[in-house]
């Protein structure tokens, strides 16, 4: 007796749709390769944002049982006019590190990414500060702005006839004197991250404007522009990640927030707050306004670059 084939279908179905035994399977290899990121991500980020949250509704010293102090935090923060003062030299410190970094790591990428007779050596330099911690380039930083002879930054200035201005100790080079340290610092990924880009630009589009006559600036604006621009969004928000969190070292290391708290960014002020002043439902309330400032930075960087991009 002839039995008639299956349907067409019926054969299909069975052979694409697992069986149940194999996609249980899949199912425990997937939670084996992600449930330890998942528990390390829990305990070590949403924990210590949900505590410090709850954190900053209560009154603790570190002696005794937080005391709920309901908004009282947040009301001292809005009155507290060393926070605005805060605020406003973290957005300085981060508008004139932040913007020269993406410029000079692009231009610095171009460079390194063209085939010159010491390219092997710029590429070998750039790369130093990667290797250097915040604290180690704050004490190397911390001789060559020294004041007078004995600075390396005042002596070269002296031999052409500048007297240096006391960077560190003014309220007007002191932000731009740590931005300079944090600009090294970030170089080096921000490159990578550009150099990564170029390359993945076609050679034969860039002979092709050549042969065109356009000039370097031409090239650079209609050919490696376009091919670097989305890379720049990541350089960004490393970049502004990078000042953030970087800026702490440097303050508590060479200026302390001084003079006249010229220096005390947001994030140093939490950590004066909190283990200077004792005062820790305080600091944590400060620092819910700290991630609602890069937050608000990090999207605002977003919709910039996607109106800039059309």
């Amino acid at each position: 007796m002839q039995t008639s084939d299956p349907p067409l279908a019926q054969l299909t179905a069975s052979a694409v749709a697992p069986p149940s035994r194999a996609r249980r399977r899949d199912g425990r290899a997937a939670a084996l390769f992600i449930g330890p990121n998942l528990l390390l991500f829990t305990i070590f980020v949403a924990i210590p944002i949900v505590g410090g949250l709850l954190l900053s509704f209560t009154n603790w010293d570190l002696t005794g049982l937080p005391q709920w102090a309901g908004l009282a935090n947040y009301r001292a923060m809005f009155a507290d006019p060393l926070v605005g003062m805060a605020v406003v030299t973290t957005l300085k410190f981060l508008v004139l590190g932040v913007v020269p970094t993406v410029v000079i790591s692009l231009a610095l990428a171009m460079l390194i990414n063209v085939r010159f007779r010491f390219v092997a050596v710029v590429r070998t330099l750039y790369l130093i500060p990667a290797a250097v911690s915040f604290a180690a380039s704050a004490l190397i930083w911390q001789f060559i702005f020294r004041p007078g002879q004995q600075g390396l930054l005042d002596y070269l200035l002296s031999l052409v006839g500048i007297s240096g201005p006391g960077w560190l100790s003014s309220t007007t080079w002191a932000v731009p004197a740590l931005d300079i340290i944090t600009i090294w610092l970030a170089l080096p990924t921000a490159t990578v991250l550009y150099l990564a880009a170029l390359q993945r630009i076609p050679e034969s589009v860039i002979e092709a404007a050549m042969l065109d006559g356009a000039g370097p600036l031409r090239r650079v604006r209609y050919v490696i522009w376009p091919g670097v621009r989305y890379m720049t969004v990541l350089v960004a928000i490393v970049a502004l990640l990078a000042f953030t969190n970087g800026s702490f070292d440097l303050v508590n290391i060479l200026t302390r927030g001084q003079p006249i708290y010229a220096t005390q960014t947001l994030i140093y002020y939490i950590y004066y707050t909190a283990f200077t002043n004792g005062e820790f439902g305080y600091a944590a309330a400060l620092s819910v306004l700290q991630i609602a400032l890069v937050g608000g930075l990090l999207g605002g960087l977003r919709l910039l670059t996607t109106l800039v991009s059309r």
